[in-house]
């Protein structure tokens, strides 16, 4: 309870600080910072650096350390601390003990722009509370907290922040804009690997026309133990009435795209953990990625919510390494879970250390793991399996 209170509270002030920042342009324009090379997701020509991730991630190292001291040391993220002002000093961003002295740190960043760092510092230091649902906090399992580690993403889909455009719908999932922008917050047990839970903001859910202003949303679970409790609501999947649908990246390789194509209706949208949010409403029945463009970073948070709806976010490479097994069991689905604890051993570079190699299947029900597996390698058939003791059909 205490945690989840505290993730809660801490993903509400960081979609503020999001929102707060996207509502004066010319603060924004001074904080942006193009990434170096060695820094590049090479998805993209672009990639950015804001000062929003950096303070969201310091804001998070502190809110935590003030409310659980145990787990402060054991938050991890994309970004450095280090930021670089225009005039070329090196800055290492924190939060301080007042909100003064947050402002006069800030402030250097900034360029000796008081009032900006004024701005921000306030928002870091209000106090946030938001409660979980009372029902639903009664049915948290207790968490040993000295085992826990946190992996944030500050702003997914930075790109998209930055443009800042209100988004562009292709069916009910924006395929790029503010909306496809997340705040990711998962905890996991640091010595398994296993992911326990995970917070999501989604700071630019809906936009207020008459208002102009953005409202955000935020999606919580836990399981452990074999005790699941979230606050999504379980909607029907979008294949239940159609051919299944399928979230990727418009980057995606082509055979990939051609290959599910056949079998599945494809949209695209922008941002790891916004794909990986939509599956977990049940708006898609999975996201694809073969690639390994994707960080623990981007799929901690959301593998807490959809491990919490029974399903989860495992490596591509494993879905074609097990052609020879027709039959997948709920063991082998649990044993070929990301795991977020270790680096990879072989990464060529040091900033692939925590991608996560070979490709990522995200589902939010076993049963359209078992259907991607045989589609893989049963391409034209009528699949009709008990899995689970549970009968389901598919023809395609």
């Amino acid at each position: 309870m205490e945690l989840i209170e505290t993730l809660l509270s801490f993903s509400e002030k960081a979609g503020e600080i999001a929102r707060t920042i996207r509502r004066e342009p010319k603060l924004f324009s001074l904080l942006v910072e193009e990434k170096g090379e060695e820094e590049k997701n090479q998805r993209f020509t672009q990639d950015f650096k804001t000062l929003a991730d950096v303070l969201i991630q310091e804001a998070l190292r502190h809110h935590v350390t003030q409310m659980i001291p145990s787990l402060g040391e054991h938050v991890h993220g994309e970004e450095s601390a280090e930021f670089t002002n225009t005039l070329g000093e090196r800055v290492i961003v924190q939060i301080c003990a007042t909100k003064e002295e947050t402002a006069t740190l800030l402030e250097k960043v900034l360029d000796g722009n008081r009032e900006a760092a004024d701005l921000l510092a306030a928002v870091v230091h209000t106090a946030i509370i938001v409660k979980p649902d009372s029902t639903l906090a009664a049915k948290i399992p207790k968490i040993p907290l000295d085992n826990l580690g946190i992996w944030i993403d500050p702003i997914d889909s930075t790109g998209e922040y930055v443009r800042g455009e209100i988004g562009k719908l292709s069916g009910s999932i924006y395929s790029s804009g503010l909306p496809s922008v997340t705040i990711l917050i998962g905890f996991y047990d640091r010595f398994t690997g296993e992911i326990i839970g995970g917070v999501v903001n989604h700071p630019f859910a809906v936009y207020d026309e008459e208002n102009q202003s953005w409202h955000g949303e935020v999606y919580w679970s836990v399981n452990y133990n074999d005790v699941k409790v979230h606050n999504m609501q379980i909607h029907k999947l979008a294949s239940d009435a159609t051919r299944p649908v399928i979230v990727m990246s418009s980057s995606e390789d082509v055979k990939v795209q051609e290959m599910l194509g056949k079998k599945f209706d494809i949209v695209y949208a922008s941002g790891a953990g916004y794909k990986l949010l939509v599956v977990a409403l049940g708006q898609v029945v999975a996201y694809v990625c073969s690639k390994s463009s994707t960080f623990r970073w981007d799929t901690a948070a959301p593998h807490g919510l959809l491990q919490a709806l029974g399903g989860g976010v495992v490596v591509y490479r494993q879905l074609l390494s097990s052609a020879e097994d027709n039959h997948v069991s709920e063991d082998m689905l649990k044993n070929i879970q990301i795991k977020y604890n270790k680096p990879n051993a072989d990464s060529p570079k040091a900033s692939l250390q925590w991608s996560n190699a070979g490709g990522i299947v995200a589902y939010r029900d076993n049963k359209y793991y078992l259907i991607l597996h045989h589609l893989v390698f049963h391409p034209s058939s009528t699949f009709c399996c008990f899995y689970f003791c549970k009968p389901f059909m598919y023809s395609f």
